[in-house]
């Protein structure tokens, strides 16, 4: 278990991680990669009969909810230090 330093720095790692991929998928190439990877993966159910192409299928899914999570969980810090309402989702 990481102590009080680690810790830390652990943080600060992940919050620089959260910057890159807000400043990445903030410009206009990169809401329309997120659109693209939104139309094709964020919103189909992963389930096949054969069981490798369901586990294909929800890893594809699963990277595109990671972008989408690494983005908004900055976005919610934001809000939450200044006080203010979550702006909408896209």
């Amino acid at each position: 278990m990481p102590d009080a330093e680690e810790f830390e720095g652990l943080h600060k790692e992940h919050a620089e991680l959260v910057e890159n991929y807000k400043e990445c998928f903030s410009t206009k190439a990169g809401e329309k990669v997120l659109e693209d990877l939104k139309a094709a993966y964020g919103n189909r159910m992963s389930y096949s009969p054969d069981s490798h192409d369901t586990a294909y299928k929800e890893g594809q899914r699963s990277m595109y909810l990671r972008i989408i999570n690494m983005i908004t969980e900055r976005k919610e810090q934001y809000c939450q230090q200044q006080h203010r309402p979550l702006p909408p989702n896209r």
